[in-house]
């Protein structure tokens, strides 16, 4: 073996798990609630305080992360510019939200359009992005299991088994941070719907509703969503028809714009 060779390809490994180890601080930075340590970041990612600290460092001075105390990091504009830019220049939203706003406002009825990546919901589109509970932006921090379009995409992706698994990791993360308890049956019972029916259809007492639809793009699956509350006035036969309507014209479109 060529020992230039073996030196250049294990500097390319090291390389390689550097950067695997920055996007995943940039991950954590980004998901956390408030500023967080290394320490956190230590026990959350599994990576060495040294190797954090030179991470964290080269993040600060490229502008991605702001250091808010001595040994705390959020992050700095620079992250959320890339997000802003990203979300600018795709395709995905540029398509997409045109079409659903204008369905949504005919209607009048809410609306969203999201994917999941790194089992987290990511919004393209929602038209209460800024309700009361929700002053800082996009709703990015809905929990899987509480989630319609959550629920009707991993119907279309995994089987039932994985689905529940999924589910069953988001409710107890969030009961062990104090939030809200949710049933696994009645997620299963969900989940059997959209397998079922090939959408979902939700009321929530006798206001609230949510109709989901799937959305196949490129191999993968996205959710449309229409929701709102006067659940006794509003004519679902007629809002099912136009959700799915939506969904096969927004297949459309992205296959033509791709």
């Amino acid at each position: 073996m060529d020992v230039r060779s073996g030196e250049e390809s294990g500097k390319t490994t090291m390389k390689n798990k550097l950067l695997e180890k920055t996007f995943q601080v940039l991950e954590a930075i980004s998901a956390s609630d408030g500023p967080v340590t290394l320490k956190e970041l230590g026990q959350k990612l599994a990576i060495n305080t040294s190797t954090l600290s030179r991470i964290t460092a080269d993040l600060v001075e490229a502008g991605y992360v702001f250091k808010a105390d001595y040994r705390s990091f959020e992050p700095a504009l620079g992250m959320i510019r890339l997000g802003q830019n990203a979300a600018y220049s795709s395709h995905l939203p540029r398509v997409v939200n045109p079409m659903v706003k204008a369905h949504v406002e005919r209607l009048g009825v809410q609306g969203a359009f999201a994917g999941i990546e790194n089992r987290q919901l990511v919004y393209l589109y929602r038209s209460d992005a800024y309700a009361t509970e929700r002053d800082y932006g996009m709703p990015c921090r809905v929990p899987l299991y509480r989630s319609n379009i959550a629920i009707a995409i991993l119907a279309q992706r995994l089987d039932g088994g994985e689905i529940l698994s999924i589910f069953r990791e988001s409710i107890h993360r969030n009961r062990a941070e104090g939030q809200d308890k949710s049933d696994l049956d009645e997620i299963r019972t969900l989940v059997e719907h959209v397998q079922k029916n090939g959408y979902l259809f939700r009321r929530e007492g006798k206001e609230r509703w949510n109709i989901t639809f799937p959305v196949e793009y490129n191999g993968d699956f996205y959710g449309v969503s229409f929701y709102g509350d006067r659940a006794e006035e509003r004519n679902f036969d007629r809002l099912l028809f136009e959700c799915s309507l939506l969904a096969s014209r927004l297949h459309s479109a992205l296959v033509r714009a791709s």
